[in-house]
This record gives structure tokens, sequence and C-alpha cells, in this order.
């Protein structure tokens, strides 16, 4: 980068102000605290008057199951040889984050759907089969209708199901935990994972409607190793969870028996990029001038990484400035942080308007993409996205005794409430958190090496920094679903071990 250019406040607060992402409105347990966040609830004189028409004439062969689960239902009391539904309260969740950055909190909508449809015989009676919609988990109502208005009801309890895969391996291997029906009411949302009664972090299913799958590795000695899933909305577990208002509910424990050997994993690592929650930030489209077309040969790319830029329909033997935006300060500083702009080179267009310019993908930021401008007379002609992904600059020396100090570098940390930082943990116990924002994505950090001889696990996982929703903690964790159900920019975890030796 040669010269910095301060674009002007309007663009910046224009820039912030159009992305954002889809929002769904939240079905909350205390409408005084989550106000916008939740499902409007009717109101109680109303609701009880609608609740005394409504018959109880609905029976179900179990009360409580899983998804997928196969009920059989039987109804009575229904206007004889009259078409009839049984419908379902389905939920559907969502991340809210506003002004590219700032991140609301889970967000829910309730809706219903149709689980089946028939006829009622001469004798006002029905019957059928439904499976368990898949979905959050929680405590649902099946309504029966007829003519569009609901005659009956009944309750139904989905409890969430939780599978760990392997059940062994050597040191390094990667442990899944899949879930399904995990809930989404404030006490149901958060579940926490601990190793060896060790804290390690955070799973939820709020993007993925309460199926989702968290990953860890093995780590430790030779043999049996305790797993613990408990609920807890305040960011740790709920010891006691058979004294608290939900003792019906599942507390999953497993075992991971690690064999001898290494696995191939242990390798120093950063794992693919995932998918964010529904979709990540929704970035502005870009702009082309007319007849304009601008391509990369890659759109993203760690520290260092060549890259190709070539454009078309743009003045011919003009000289175009090639500007990189990126955002520079510190949310905790005092001092702010704004858009910032640097020209990475000037170059001449041909005969034809054709421009190609060879380039490296500039240490900076992580997180969401960087737009790149090709402007020329201070007119934006063309524009493209690159992202910078994280890479792994040091980690040295790789192996020592007991006290080594482990010196580690990482580029392309992000800055964003959702990706400005990583959480460590050491043999699967969570150590704390880096911050990238300050230091333009670098992250540069040592750990104290620990433990018996043999290998042990450095792993950095992202997290939510910060939330405006505060009825439940989802900051300041480890996230272990990360590669299912982590809102923004989709960055992955990143993978380390050391090697104690005498």
């Amino acid at each position: 980068m040669k010269h910095i250019l301060k674009m002007p406040l309007l663009f910046m607060l224009v820039l912030l102000t159009s992305l954002t992402l889809i929002a769904c409105s939240n079905k909350g347990e205390q409408a005084n605290n989550e106000q916008q966040n939740s499902i409007p609830i009717v109101d109680a004189k109303k609701q009880e008057t609608a609740q005394k028409k409504l018959l109880n004439n609905i029976s179900l062969s179990k009360v409580r199951g899983f998804v997928r689960d196969e009920i059989t239902f039987n109804v009575d009391q229904l206007k004889a040889d009259q078409p009839v539904e049984l419908v379902w309260n389905t939920v559907e969740g969502e991340y809210l984050i506003e002004n590219l950055y700032t991140v609301v909190g889970p967000k829910f909508i309730e809706k219903e759907i149709i689980l089946q449809q028939g006829t009622a015989d001469s004798a006002g009676k029905w019957s059928g089969k439904f499976n368990v919609p898949e979905g959050f988990g929680g405590d649902f109502t099946l309504w029966v209708k007829q003519e569009g208005e609901k005659i009956g009801q009944i309750g139904y309890t989905v409890d969430p199901s939780f599978v760990m895969e392997p059940k062994s391996g050597p040191v390094g291997t990667e442990i899944k935990i899949k879930m399904e029906g995990l809930g989404w009411s404030t006490y149901m949302r958060n579940w926490q994972l601990t190793y060896d009664n060790k804290y390690t972090g955070l799973i939820t299913g709020i993007s993925t409607n309460g199926t989702a799958e968290a990953k860890i590795r093995a780590a430790g000695s030779v043999g049996d190793h305790a797993i613990r899933l408990r609920t807890g909305y305040l960011g740790m577990q709920y010891i006691n969870y058979l004294q608290s208002p939900y003792p019906d509910k599942p507390a999953p424990d497993f075992t991971f028996t690690i064999t001898d050997g290494v696995a191939p994993s242990i390798a120093n690592h950063i794992e693919e990029a995932p998918v964010a929650a529904s979709g990540g930030v929704g970035m502005p489209k870009l702009q082309q001038g007319e007849g304009v077309k601008v391509k990369l040969t890659k759109n993203e790319g760690i520290v260092g990484d060549p890259v190709t830029l070539t454009s078309s329909g743009l003045p011919k033997d003009t000289e175009i400035k090639l500007i990189w935006n990126t955002m520079k300060g510190s949310r905790v500083s005092g001092k702010g942080f704004g858009e910032e702009t640097a020209i990475l080179e000037k170059a001449k267009t041909d005969e034809n308007g054709q421009l190609k310019y060879d380039f490296t993908v500039p240490d900076d930021l992580g997180g969401i993409p960087h737009r790149l401008d090709l402007v020329a007379e201070d007119q934006v002609y063309g524009q493209a996205y690159l992202r910078v992904l994280p890479s792994i600059v040091e980690f040295s020396p790789k192996s020592g005794p007991v006290g080594t100090k482990i010196s580690i570098t990482i580029k392309g940390g992000g800055w964003t409430e959702f990706d400005n930082a990583y959480y460590l943990t050491y043999d699967n116990a969570y150590t704390g958190y880096l911050c990238a924002f300050n230091s333009q994505g670098n992250l540069t950090f040592d750990v104290i090496a620990t433990g018996d001889i043999g290998y042990h696990l450095i792993d950095l996982y992202p997290g939510i920094y910060k939330q405006q929703e505060k009825e439940t903690d989802m900051t300041l964790i480890p996230q272990l679903t990360y590669s299912t159900d982590h809102p923004g920019s989709a960055m992955p975890a990143i993978r380390l071990a050391f090697e104690i030796t005498k």
C-alpha cells in the first residue's frame, strides 16, 4: 500500500447502513425484556377466551419424542364428512446483524404448518399418522382445524437427541457431536460442553432450526475421557439441572477412548472456511460502469497469495487507480474506527480500454471481504470483492519440555463483533480470547507448554465478541458449532499442536 486516502464520513455511513443480515422476529419467554426481539404475546384475557373455545378432542399415541418419530392420532367431535387439518406450530431461527458489524442476537418467528389433511367420517371422527417435523425442540401445540378455524388442541414435547462419532481414536482425532431438536426458548437455546470437567465451549443451532454439529479434537493421555453437555443460558453449564425448572430435559454424557498413536489431523492447519449462518452478511451489490467488467482470478486468499485483476470496458489510454478499501481503528481505545483506503497501484489501460494487474493479497483484516475500486478522475468505473482468509505465519518451536514458550502469529483476523476475536482452548480447556482489529488482522501471542509427554492441542475457535441481546450469553465463548451456526463471515477454526518432550 503506497498512499492512504481518507474516505468521506458519508461514504462510510452509507456502506455501514446498507449491510444487514435478513432478520426474523423472535418469540421470547419474557416480553418485557425482549421487546422487538419477541413474538407479540396475545392479550391474556383474549387468549383465555380463545382457549375455552378449543376442545380436548385430540389423542396421540405419545405426547413426547424426537424429530421424525411416527405418531398416531385420533380426533373426535368434528363436523361429519367435512375436510379437516392437523396443524403444528413450528419455529424458524435467524441471527440479526446490523450496520455490517453489530450482532443484535438471535431472532425467531413462529409459523403454522399442516401435518395432515383428511375428511371426518360420518361420526365426526378422523385418525391417521404423522412424523414429528424436523426443527427446533421444545413444547409445541397441535391443532385440529375445520373451515379454517381451530377446533381442538393438544401439546407435544420434542426432546433433543445427541450422537457422538467416533467413539475412539488417537490424540488429535476430530470428534463430532451431531444434534437434532435443540430448543429455541431462552433456557434450552444454549448448550455448554465440558471435556474431562474442563469447560470447552458453546453449542447452538439457532440458524439451523435446532440441528447442529459441534467439533472438537481428542486431547489427553491414552484412556477414557468424559464429555458432558448441559444447558446453560448464562454462559456456563447448569450443573444441578435435576433441581431446575426443567428437570426432565436430557443431559448427555459421552466417553471418548484415546488409543495409541497420533491422528493425521494433529498437524497445524486452518480448516476450510464454512458457510456462514443464513448465508452470512449481505454485501452491497458491486457497481460497474456501463459496459465495464471486472474479474479477479480468486475472490479470497491468504496474505501474500497472487491475484490477477482483469477489466474491460474502461476508458482508453487512461490511468486507473486501484483502490483498496479497509477499516482501521479500535472499538475499545476510545479513538473510534472508520473506513480508510489505500492506492495499491496506478495502471494505464490499453487502446481497447482493457486492464490487467498482478498483485498479492494485502496484509490486512480478514472476515468480511474488502472492496477494490477502479477509479479514474475521481469516478469509480468498476469494483470487485476480495476476502482475506486466516493463515498461520509462525508457530515455534513445535516441541520442547514443559514450560516452553510457544510463539504464534496468525494473520487474517477480522474486525466485526462476530469475527474480531478468536477463542483459544488448550487440550479442550477454554483459556482466553484474542482480538485482531487494533492490529489490523495480526494475532501475535504466546502459549506456555504444559502437561505430560506427548502432543497437546491448541485450538482457536470463532465466536461472538459482543451482542446487543442480553437474555442469553453467547459472547467471549468458543462456539463449537461454528461450522454450522456461526453468523457473519464464516471464519474457520485454527488447529495447532505442540509436542512435549523430556
